[in-house]
């Protein structure tokens, strides 16, 4: 079924520097609000963040002071257009991984 849409859950971080692994991000955020998914590659400088409920996102965004002191993070909501195009971006990515051929194995090839 895949993520359903939600205005108003998804944070934009932008840092200076690459930010540190999804686990870190994800750990950082977690003490303040619950955190649905990370999206980032490795070693880039921005990511989004998708929350369980937009009072979640508003829960971060009101504390992000906090994070800021210690991170170089900038914070925003994505809304309106960025948003409806991120939500199409996690749809495509969400189709492009499940039609990605797998490799089958059989039981003792496993282990």
């Amino acid at each position: 079924m895949g993520p359903q849409f939600v205005s108003g859950v998804i944070v934009k971080i932008i840092s200076t520097e690459p930010l540190p692994g999804r686990k870190q991000i994800k750990d950082a955020l977690a003490v303040l609000a619950e955190v649905a998914y990370v999206d980032m590659l490795e070693g880039d400088t921005e990511c989004h963040v998708r929350f369980k409920t937009p009072e979640d996102a508003q829960t971060v965004m009101k504390s992000h002071k906090e994070i800021q002191i210690k991170n170089t993070w900038k914070f925003e909501v994505l809304t309106g257009d960025h948003e409806q195009r991120y939500w199409q971006k996690i749809l495509v990515d969400r189709q492009a991984k499940l039609n990605q051929p797998r490799e089958k194995k059989r039981g003792t090839e496993k282990v």
